[in-house]
């Protein structure tokens, strides 16, 4: 390996650091911007444009120790895959299993419905009341039990972090199988790479010194120094970054939020993806009020499902099973080759290019699944609701990398999760207790399912394909992300929460009044107290939505006039396409206008003042967190959060 790789290693290491004690402290103890929300967040963007503007000098001043575009893509890579554990994976592994023997309570009627059925080799003792005081905080002056509290946490958390790595693993394998039919078959345009790339390309030093990119970045950065100077002198007004527009009595609101990434990125996808899910938005929130004020639809929610939409959520996960199974259809050649060539290693495929050999990544995705059905099963999940479960994992993971991937959406979660679709095809009656709870824990690592790795791994991809970073280098890299992510921000919120209790941080997750843990085992029980059957409203609805979608795209791929892109349809019942969908309308009308009145020259020469505006945003939250951390821990000002 090259100096200049260990190099990269090295900064992607401390870019990873910062990630693991940036997020939870952000969020949780300074009450400031939450870093790691989206597939592209702002504890990656504001480091790595520091960096770059660090390296721009280096060019001048030191052009030996300036970094190459290919260290910095390494960079970014690893900070792109570990963004996502530090708070949503690890904020929710530590808040779920650690819950039950602190929170049960006859009021809850947990000790009757969830006790008796817990995996035990899941849950952290509360031995030594290891559990009270991660929630409560260590009393004054007591000493850290440290045997006591490895005795409470080592084994549980292997065993989860065993699944973890099988997942992740597999969620990587599959990237390596569909990453040629993506990338060179489809064409998917990867809009949140745009940016990166035109950074990292040969003129990137020169793009930083375009004007137009900063006035693009002044509009953004302006907005948050504003409201930053507004911090220490309350007379100056704060310029708001939502408004509210109520269009009638029974219909949601539209929600205007000047979201200028979502802008900066969006102008990157095709035209007829960015219209198709305004379009499809707008079309949610009519088809929400007259349900509403005809009193149809669903009127029951289900755990971890956020967005109001519960009609159009099915409807919309329907649609997006429907889409991740269509794109599976359409790879049937190139999962053939594939196959082909994990049975045959001399089959005349190629795969040279690819980050793991076709039979290694065949072979690894087959062992991974086995060994989670396993884990399922010993967690009291009969075979076949893990299985299907586990079906409902991978397709939410494959379809959202394909809407990341495709679409360019900045943030983002599944329209329902697999636990509901599990319980509505299977009905919680065929279920024993044990599977109950057991479907109650997993939603640890699958609830609110944002900032997964497996967009970040595609992204890895497409850097690799572009700018040949080296396939050993670049597995070495995410793997090292990886482990740091985990073994820190592990040991991090650990400490944080014997230190000041995990219930006092600033953290739905750990709420002593409906937390993550609280809504999960209330799920549980409530489905174990009162058992019902297959629910055949919703499935209808699900169904409804597939149906749609297997419509649109029968249209979109078989007349080249139609103008709606089926993609529209899977994601408009999410809160994070409402809190977007004014700033994808303004990208698309952007990118139209451009277009109309100077062609793909005009498009080309506007790219810089959209690349300024995702900088200016990072550049701007960027320095409200600092100013917080400095200035008003605990009492910071989230800037977007959510």
């Amino acid at each position: 390996m090259s100096s200049s790789s260990l190099r990269a290693l090295g900064l992607g290491s401390l870019l990873v650091l910062l990630l693991s004690l940036g997020a939870p402290g952000a969020t949780w103890v300074l009450g400031s911007s939450e870093l790691t929300w989206s597939f592209f967040p702002i504890g990656v963007g504001f480091p790595f444009l520091c960096l770059l503007l660090l390296n721009l000098v280096l060019q001048s001043r030191r052009p030996s120790w300036a970094l190459r575009p290919a260290e910095l893509a390494l960079i970014l890579v690893m900070g792109l895959a570990a963004a996502g554990i530090p708070f949503f994976i690890m904020g929710y592994l530590l808040a779920i299993p650690t819950t039950p023997d602190y929170f049960a309570s006859p009021e809850n009627q947990w000790p009757q419905y969830i006790l008796p059925h817990l995996p035990r080799w899941l849950i952290p003792s509360n031995e030594g009341l290891a559990m009270t005081w991660f929630f409560e905080g260590l009393p004054f002056g007591e000493p850290v039990p440290w045997n006591a509290l490895l005795h409470a946490w080592v084994m549980p958390l292997f065993w989860w972090f065993s699944f973890l790595g099988a997942l992740y693993f597999a969620c990587f394998a599959l990237v390596v199988i569909l990453r040629r039919q993506w990338i060179e078959r489809e064409r998917l345009a990867f809009p949140l790479m745009e940016a990166p790339q035109a950074l990292l390309a040969e003129g990137g030093p020169a793009l930083l010194r375009r004007p137009l990119l900063w006035m693009g970045a002044g509009l953004p950065l302006s907005i948050a120094l504003w409201n930053i100077a507004g911090f220490f002198h309350p007379f100056l007004t704060p310029i708001p970054w939502d408004y509210w527009v109520q269009v009638g009595s029974d219909f949601p609101p539209l929600f205007i939020r000047l979201y200028f990434p979502v802008v900066g990125f969006m102008y990157f996808a095709k035209l007829n993806v960015s219209f198709s899910i305004w379009f499809f938005y707008l079309l949610a929130l009519f088809e929400e009020g007259i349900c509403k004020r005809l009193g149809l639809g669903i009127s029951e929610g289900d755990a971890f499902v956020v967005g109001g939409f519960p009609t159009t959520s099915w409807q919309c996960w329907g649609a997006f099973v429907a889409m991740t199974l269509w794109g599976l259809w359409m790879a049937r050649d190139q999962l053939r080759q594939v196959w082909r060539k994990a049975l045959d290693p001399g089959a005349p495929v190629d795969d040279a290019r690819e980050l793991l050999p076709y039979r290694i990544a065949v072979a690894g995705v087959l062992l991974a699944l086995a060994y989670m059905l396993v884990w399922l099963c010993r967690a009291g999940l009969p075979l076949g609701a893990a299985a299907l479960f586990l079906a409902g994992v991978l397709i939410a993971y494959l379809g959202i990398t394909r809407l990341v991937a495709q679409a360019g959406v900045y943030y983002l979660t599944t329209p329902m999760v697999s636990q509901a679709m599990t319980l509505a095809l299977l009905g919680s009656r065929s279920l024993p207790p044990q599977g109950l709870v057991g479907l109650g824990l997993t939603f640890s690592f699958f609830g609110d399912v944002q900032s997964i790795f497996m967009p970040a791994a595609a992204h890895a991809a497409r850097l690799h394909d572009s700018l040949g970073l080296g396939r050993r280098t670049l597995c070495l890299a995410l793997c090292l992300a990886l482990v740091l992510a985990f073994a820190l921000s592990t040991l991090f919120i650990l400490c944080m929460a014997y230190q000041q209790g995990a219930s006092n941080f600033s953290s739905w997750f750990f709420r002593v009044s409906g937390g993550a843990g609280v809504l999960a085992f209330d799920y549980a029980a409530a489905r174990i107290a009162n058992p019902a059957g297959v629910q055949y409203q919703k499935l209808a609805f699900f169904g409804g939505g597939a149906l749609a979608m297997t419509g649109l795209t029968l249209l979109h791929y078989r007349f080249p006039w139609w103008p709606l892109h089926p993609i529209g349809l899977t994601i408009v019942s999410a809160w994070m396409v409402r809190n977007q969908a004014a700033a994808i309308f303004a990208a698309w009308a952007a990118k139209s206008i451009l277009l109309r009145l100077g062609g793909i020259d005009l498009y080309r020469r506007g790219t810089p003042f959209f690349i300024g505006l995702i900088l200016g945003h990072f550049l701007g939250v960027g320095l409200s967190f600092l100013v917080d951390m400095v200035f008003f821990p605990g009492k910071g000002h989230p800037i977007l959060h959510g």
